[in-house]
């Protein structure tokens, strides 16, 4: 297995709010992103408390039966966190809400936990699929075919969330499962590589880096969001499934 993340302040942003995670576990692998929101000045406490719980949970070890519970969990706990923190902290700082989305690659199978808009992606045999559903105004109109991906990007209402940790007591969460074969990418992005870059174009790059090391790949995309504007803090994690011991699970 092959894993590589990179964040960078983009442009235009003063602070970084996005956070990622990147952590070999037993059996396989766990790649997160998050990004805090903007224009709540507690952003970044909110995407660095996700992650927080995540690893704070990891280290306790994954569920032998129940993975898709377990992030379940993680981001439900994640979420009491950050909305119970908002309410205890004084004004400027009383609104925090993140994104968040977790992967977990463990034992030939892609288990997702998803709120946001933050993105992951499957990139097998020349496609590219995405895993996981914007919450967002454009993103529901985009699952509705009301609205193309291409237009969903310069959409003027295309950063309002319609869900994201810390903005309400209670959550839903989004699980889904997915089976992985040798030579699939993962990779899960922030909206501020998502947002200039089309699915398509995320392809291209990946297939026109092919057998160059992830580092690079992921270097690559944070400076393409760059170079077409820079306009958000841009976050990218990659995985790239290279034997059959990668879906086994080394270890585990």
């Amino acid at each position: 297995m092959k894993v590589s993340a990179a964040t960078d302040v983009g442009l235009w942003r003063q602070r970084n709010e996005d956070a990622y995670l990147v952590k070999e576990v037993a059996g396989g692998w766990v790649l997160a992103v998050a990004d805090g929101i903007g224009g709540m000045k507690g952003g970044h406490l909110a995407s660095r408390m996700a992650v927080d719980t995540l690893e704070e949970w990891l280290q306790r070890g994954l569920p032998a039966e129940t993975p898709w519970e377990y992030l379940r969990q993680v981001v439900l706990e994640a979420n009491r966190r950050i909305y119970q923190r908002g309410r205890q902290l004084s004004n400027p700082l009383s609104a925090m809400g993140t994104t968040f989305t977790i992967g977990l690659l463990w034992q030939g199978i892609l288990w997702m936990a998803h709120v946001g808009d933050s993105r992951a992606y499957l990139i097998r045999e020349g496609q590219i699929r995405q895993l996981t559903q914007d919450h967002s105004l454009t993103g529901e109109l985009v699952e509705e075919g009301r609205l193309e991906e291409e237009e969903a990007m310069h959409h003027p209402q295309r950063n309002l969330l319609t869900r994201a940790l810390g903005s309400r007591e209670f959550l839903t969460v989004d699980i889904s499962r997915h089976e992985l074969r040798v030579g699939d990418w993962i990779l899960l992005a922030t909206d501020g590589l998502t947002s200039l870059v089309a699915s398509k174009e995320i392809l291209e790059m990946v297939e026109g880096m092919e057998g160059q090391p992830v580092e690079a790949l992921t270097k690559e995309l944070v400076e393409e969001a760059r170079r077409r504007g820079g306009y958000d803090n841009i976050t990218v994690a990659v995985a790239r499934i290279e034997e059959a011991a990668d879906l086994r699970g080394r270890g585990g």
